[in-house]
């Protein structure tokens, strides 16, 4: 009798070990836990060094070996708006690389061209011209002054995106006020000849209707003409 009594406790101590672990509902979701720190940023690393200049392209020397004329100019635009502008001539035309200097009549004449870019005939024609003219050349007493000054299609572009394409030539500026400062010559040094220069184009003889006040300096290899 007392077995049968122990064998039902156990069956029945069984059957609710059984019923407890069969599959029940999932809890709620735990509450999300918290984020991690963020990690620190690299440093930027240093801007590289510079790349080396590119050679310059073919028939660059050939154009520029005679020198060049620099240009400041100011005035006023034919709209009426006042102007200020800069540029460096440095380039020959291959046929004919006006740079040159001959007497005549006791005048020496030191006469440079020099192109804004590679000329072309059509394209690229923007150039500026000096005629030197010197009374007793390397004496005592030698006198300067221009005989001539020519600029041809130079465009002048405005900070507003307006332009005009600015000419200027003078025949009597000699009889002008003009002032040649720094004058060196060196024969040895393939004819080296440099001055700086600064003189006023009046209204009449430039495309901006206003007079125009130039300077520069020039810096140039002379050829002899026979």
């Amino acid at each position: 009798m007392k077995f049968i009594k122990f064998t039902s406790i156990v069956l029945l101590a069984l059957s609710l070990g059984t019923v407890s672990c069969s599959d029940g509902e999932d809890g709620a979701q735990g509450p999300q836990g918290i984020s991690g720190e963020i990690g620190d940023t690299g440093q930027q690393g240093e801007v590289g060094e510079n790349g080396a200049d590119g050679a310059n392209g073919a028939g660059y020397d050939e154009l520029t070996q005679y020198g060049y004329i620099t240009m400041n100019i100011s005035g006023t635009r034919p709209d009426g708006v006042p102007f200020e502008d800069t540029a460096t001539f440095k380039f020959t035309t291959a046929e004919n690389p006006i740079s040159n200097f001959s007497e005549w009549d006791d005048v020496t004449y030191f006469d440079t061209e020099r192109f804004l870019s590679t000329p072309d005939h059509v394209y690229q024609n923007s150039h500026i011209y000096l005629s030197l003219a010197i009374l007793n050349f390397q004496e005592e007493g030698m006198e300067m002054g221009f005989e001539t000054f020519g600029l041809s299609d130079y465009p002048v572009v405005g900070e507003d995106h307006k332009y005009f394409i600015l000419n200027a030539n003078d025949n009597n500026l000699i009889n002008f006020e003009s002032i040649i400062e720094n004058f060196t010559f060196d024969s040895s040094d393939r004819n080296h000849a440099t001055y700086s220069y600064s003189f006023a184009i009046p209204a009449a003889n430039n495309s901006s209707g206003h007079e125009l006040q130039v300077s520069g300096e020039v810096d140039v290899y002379l050829l002899e003409e026979l």
